[in-house]
């Protein structure tokens, strides 16, 4: 574990720099997802960075391309959250029975509890309520370039394959929204 292996400052801020990052991704994924059928010309002048990250995320099946990504980095995230915010052995903190330390810190209830209250759920919501305000900053704009790039990379392509596969299965085809591609495009 990180938390044990390394300054406990470097620990630290490696769980709170994730954990921040998180909040971005469950956030802008809240916000790319629910601002999907909004016209973005209404707010091309009051909120240009949302506008941009809207422009790139809502052609073709990028919305799709970016949420594999996107979820890509939310496995490496909360294991980065986990390996740098996990107990040391035989940990004793102010004194509480070890019970209670088995049940939150021991099961990783703890971990799990700070990983989905603060990382995930409150920046769900708070971004359901003011999507462009929540995605209109250049870090939401390179959390939307990594997860872009993760999908570019390849290297969840095996994923489609799976899609395909129960497309076939389930007898419906797999529809692209993309234009058809040409040349080398291809």
């Amino acid at each position: 574990k990180l938390s044990s292996e390394v300054h406990p400052a470097l620990a630290f801020f490696a769980l709170w720099g994730a954990v921040g990052w998180l909040t971005m991704i469950e956030g802008g994924q809240g916000s790319l997802v629910g601002l999907a059928p909004v016209n973005r010309d209404l707010y091309k002048d009051s909120h240009k960075i949302a506008y941009r990250c809207s422009k790139i995320s809502h052609k073709g099946d990028s919305l799709d391309r970016y949420l594999l990504g996107r979820q890509f980095m939310v496995v490496m995230v909360v294991f980065t959250v986990n390996m740098s915010g996990g107990p040391l052995e035989g940990a004793a903190i102010w004194g509480f029975p070890q019970v209670v330390l088995n049940i939150f810190l021991t099961s990783g209830l703890a971990m799990i509890l700070i990983t989905c209250m603060v990382g995930q759920l409150n920046s769900q919501v708070n971004a359901s309520h003011h999507m462009l305000d929540y995605l209109d900053n250049y870090f939401g704009l390179f959390t939307l370039w990594v997860a872009n790039a993760i999908e570019f990379s390849g290297l969840l392509h095996s994923s489609y394959v799976i899609q395909l596969l129960v497309g076939l299965l389930a007898g419906q085809p797999i529809e692209s929204n993309d234009e058809p591609r040409t040349g080398i495009e291809t």
